[in-house]
Order: C-alpha cells, then sequence, then structure tokens
C-alpha cells in the first residue's frame, strides 16, 4: 500500500468486500484481513443469491420492483429484536447498491423471476423478481485461485450439493454449464459472486491479506484508530465483517443453548468480530438468534478441516416424504423455509429433551429425521446420492416402518401412525396438521411435475430415514449498528471509527428468513453503506 491504511476490513465475504468496494470508491486507502488462506467465506459456500427489493430489473414482475411493497413485506415478517430505522434504509437503498455493484465490478446480475418471498401469505410478499445472482464469469487464474473453495468430498466422483435456497427439481433456474474460470457445478454461484467482487477491488488497488487474523483492536480515546495482527498495528477505521460465531463452541454454549447446533460453513467463522466489538463497548443484538438450515452430513466431507453440514433444502419438499422429531411424530410444515422449519426443529427438540428428563432419560444425540419410502428414492436425489446409486450406509432402511424404527430408535407405533395419518392427508391433496402447500413457496420448491408439488403418501417398501441436524449457516448476533453501520454503544451512541455488517453485526432482520437471498442482500447493502460512511468519516 501508499501508505497507512485508512480504513481496514476485517473478513472477506459480501460484507466485507462490499465495504471495501465502497471505501475505495470514496478515496480510502483500504486494506482487507481475512484470517483464512482464501477469501470469501460463507459467501463463497453459500448459492450466491442476494434479495434486493426495488431492483428495477425485470419489469413485469409485480411486486419484486416496488420498495414501498417490499418495506410492507418486511414490516409484516419481521420479527425478535430489529429496528425499523434499518428496514428503511436497506429497501431505499438495495436498488442503489445492485447498480454499483453492476458498475464497478464484472458481475451481472441474473434476476430470479419465478423465486417467491418466504412469507406469501404476508402483505406486500412478491411472487419472484426480488432475488438476483450473478451471471457465470470467467475470472482469472489467479482471482479464482483465491476465492474459498465448496468443500472437500471423499472421492472425485462425488458431486457438490444443492446450495441453500435452490431446488433440485423442476422449480429453480437450470444449473449452468462449467466455465474455465469459477467451476459452477450445480446451483452454486456463491463462488462467482465473490470472484467478482474480489476483481473489482483488487483493481481498485486495495490490499487484500489472506492468513491474517485481526486480534484485537486499537483503542484511544473512547474510539477505534486500528487493529493488531500478528503484532503490527494497523491504523486505520475498522469494519468488521469477519462472519458469525458459529463455530465457537463456547459462544454457541453461551448464546444458543438447548437443542445441539452443528456449525455449517468455514470455520473461520469464530466470534472475531463479537469479540473484538464487546471490547469496545458495543450493545449486543440477536445473539441468541441464527439462520437455522436442517442439514445432513455425508462421511469423509470437511471444510477447513471440518465436518462439513450440507443444506436438506430441496428434499424435505418434494412428496413422499416427512420430517419426524425423536418421538416419530411430525412438528412442521416440511416444506416452508429453511429458516422457520430450523426454529420448529428446536422447539421440538427442546420439548423432547423436557419430556425425556421427566421420565429420568436423556435426550437422544440424532433428534430429527427425513422418512420417504421407495418411491421418493427412484424420483428424487437426497445430498450427494442420486436416484440410482446403492444405498448408502449413511441411509437408514426398513422393509417396513417396525423395520425402519428399530434402524433409526424411533417409537415404531409412533412412528406408523404419524405417516398413516400424513398419507390420509396427502391422499387428497390435503394437510390438515401443518398446511403444507397451501403456501406459494412451498409449492414452488417441490415438483411441479408430480401430482401435487409437495405432498405424495409414503407407501411403497422399503423405506428410508436420514439423520438431520439443526444447522448454522451463520449466526445473526453480533454489535448493534446504526443504518450507515456505525457500531453502537448505549443510547445509540457510535463507537468512532468501528462499524459492522452481514453477519459479524446484529442482524437487521430479527428472527426472520424472509426470502431467497436474505442473508446477502443486507451483507451488501449494508456492508456498502458501512463503507462508504468509513471513507468519509474524518
Amino acid at each position: 500500500m501508499r501508505g497507512a491504511p485508512s480504513v481496514v476490513v476485517v473478513g472477506s465475504g459480501a460484507a466485507g468486500l462490499a465495504a471495501a468496494l465502497a471505501a475505495a470508491a470514496g478515496g480510502a486507502e483500504v486494506l482487507v484481513l481475512e484470517r483464512s488462506a482464501t477469501v470469501g467465506g460463507t459467501t463463497a459456500m453459500s448459492g450466491g443469491v442476494a434479495w434486493l427489493p426495488g431492483h428495477g430489473r425485470g419489469r413485469g414482475t409485480g411486486a419484486g420492483d416496488d420498495a414501498a411493497a417490499a418495506l410492507r413485506y418486511l414490516t409484516a415478517a419481521v420479527t425478535g429484536d430489529a429496528d425499523a430505522s434499518l428496514l428503511r434504509a436497506f429497501v431505499d437503498d438495495a436498488a442503489r447498491v445492485a447498480l454499483e455493484i453492476d458498475r464497478r465490478t464484472p458481475l451481472e446480475w441474473e434476476v430470479l423471476d419465478h423465486w417467491p418471498d418466504y412469507r406469501g401469505e404476508l402483505p406486500g410478499a412478491s411472487t419472484g423478481g426480488r432475488s438476483m445472482w450473478p451471471r457465470p464469469l470467467r475470472l482469472s487464474a489467479g482471482v479464482e485461485a483465491l476465492v474459498q473453495p465448496a468443500f472437500d468430498q471423499p472421492t472425485a466422483s462425488a458431486a457438490p450439493g444443492t446450495a441453500a435456497d435452490m431446488p433440485a427439481t423442476g422449480a429453480g433456474p437450470a444449473a449452468p454449464p462449467d466455465n474455465d474460470g469459477v467451476v459452477l457445478r450445480g446451483h452454486v454461484r456463491g463462488r462467482a459472486l465473490v470472484g467478482g467482487l474480489l476483481t473489482a477491488v483488487l483493481d481498485a488497488g486495495v490490499e487484500v491479506r489472506t492468513g491474517a487474523r485481526a486480534g484485537t483492536l486499537v483503542l484511544e480515546d473512547g474510539g477505534v484508530t486500528g487493529v493488531v495482527v500478528d503484532g503490527e498495528r494497523l491504523t486505520g477505521r475498522v469494519v468488521l465483517a469477519s462472519g458469525g460465531f458459529q463455530h465457537d463452541a463456547a459462544l454457541r454454549a453461551a448464546f444458543l443453548p438447548g437443542a445441539p447446533v452443528v456449525p455449517m460453513g468455514p470455520a473461520g467463522c469464530a466470534g472475531d468480530a463479537v469479540r473484538m466489538a464487546q471490547t469496545a463497548g458495543a450493545v449486543m443484538g440477536n445473539m441468541d438468534e441464527s439462520w437455522w438450515m436442517p442439514a445432513m452430513s455425508v462421511p469423509g466431507e470437511t471444510v477447513d478441516g471440518t465436518v462439513h453440514y450440507r443444506p436438506l433444502h430441496a428434499e424435505r419438499a418434494q412428496p413422499g416424504a416427512v420430517m419426524v422429531d425423536a418421538s416419530g411424530r411430525r412438528f412442521v410444515d416440511e416444506a416452508q423455509n429453511y429458516g422457520d422449519v430450523g426454529r420448529a426443529m428446536r422447539t421440538a427438540a427442546d420439548g423432547q429433551a423436557g419430556r425425556t428428563a421427566a421420565d429420568g432419560g436423556a435426550a437422544p444425540a440424532v433428534p430429527w429425521w427425513l422418512v420417504f419410502d421407495a418411491a421418493y428414492r427412484r424420483r428424487y436425489s437426497v445430498g450427494p446420492l442420486r436416484p440410482g446409486d446403492p444405498d448408502p450406509g449413511w441411509l437408514r432402511r426398513g422393509d417396513d416402518f417396525a423395520g425402519l424404527a428399530a434402524a433409526t430408535g424411533l417409537p415404531p407405533d409412533a412412528l406408523e401412525a404419524t405417516v398413516a395419518r400424513f398419507n390420509e392427508g396427502a391422499a387428497r391433496g390435503a394437510d390438515p396438521d401443518f398446511g403444507r402447500g397451501t403456501f406459494p413457496y412451498d409449492c414452488w420448491i417441490g415438483d411441479a411435475r408430480a401430482p401435487h408439488p409437495t405432498l405424495g403418501p409414503l407407501d411403497e417398501a422399503p423405506f428410508y430415514a436420514l439423520a438431520v441436524h439443526l444447522g448454522s449457516m451463520g449466526t445473526k448476533g453480533g454489535p448493534r449498528t446504526d443504518d450507515c453501520g456505525r457500531v453502537l454503544r448505549a443510547a445509540r451512541r457510535p463507537v468512532a471509527g468501528l462499524y459492522a455488517a452481514g453477519n459479524a453485526a446484529a442482524s437487521p432482520f430479527g428472527t426472520a428468513t424472509v426470502a431467497g437471498g436474505a442473508t446477502l442482500g443486507p451483507a451488501l447493502v449494508f456492508g456498502f453503506r458501512a463503507g462508504e460512511r468509513a471513507a468519509g468519516d474524518r
């Protein structure tokens, strides 16, 4: 760099790279610090979808182009620890940030016209067009080598999994072809999003250091004037964008107690931003919340040397499958969005643990299962397992439900009764218990080729069960910020020189998972706004 950086960005996912891009455009000298050996973090492992309502593209998609309707929707959908001023800032600025990314990077947005918001029953919801992702692009070999890979597989032939937010069958955009830049197999464009942003920040003269973990903030006169990395003091205003704390066992135990939670994404999401912000006296928010995701694991798959948990996404919504808890009973509309299914998993597991404790026993190690029949097995993929593949050891099987119960430890009578009741409703296209199939998103993520896109009986032996874990794709807790990304102390007083965005900050959406790309959309918008403010503050 030409001199001491005026803005130091900690983290290199969507929020960090957007902040770096905006700060550089604002005339700042910028340094990006990434603790891992590669760039992109959780963003690089995601589908690359961003929810950016009011973006102005794809006219004819209805409410997808209407920021006012988006605010009505957010106001209805967002619950819990949220700030109305951040919701307004997000919908007011999403279009501008999308345009700035268009202008300043090699990325080109593709509107997902038929991807509905997750809560279609609420006022202001859109039937499609608010979510976007980048078109495939070719990157230089040097940039591509810097981007976080998806995950390590046990064999070269294992196929990549379906990314979070994108159905495996019929409803979504077709998978892009492989190309010579970032290789995009399946429904994954997170690496393309990172690669395009990284290209732009490097072209803007930003220095990106990998293997550089920010340890502590430099605090002077009540404000932040830099960070310390490996004993080196780096001077500048600091943007925290290092992801959540899902990989830190102590923070999980403190803030996400109860049902066992498995961490998803790269191991670098270990609470660095939380700890640094606390030393500056920041007020924390949403610390008990996460981007919940039902998850599965395949033996041998790892990320950064840790167990890789795949999103269990479209698998839940196809006809011929149900989810049950350890009591053998359904507890949720399996086809709804992953965040609400995950929250229901927590509730079901906590209730089961309470019942077990009352009986003097211990809660089971695997509280949830996806149960399906032979017809489902022939038609649909389950993670990397394709129709026609041999049954793997990680999939339980029984010739009848009694045999499946024996293989899983589920109560046989309860399991059989649960399936019988579900089958009765599914045969007439109804789910009287949870309303599965009555919401636009349920049907969109299901199988458009089936008689009913998400309901069908489980009646063909053999029967199967997949162990399901409660995953955290990223935690939602961190320092509270204002609408410019400034970290706040009590009484909403900003910490001079300190900013935060993405999963390193308290989520502006509270408990809600509102749409496909509801993580990356705010990360880009508030990351960009934080970078602009950091460059402009003096």
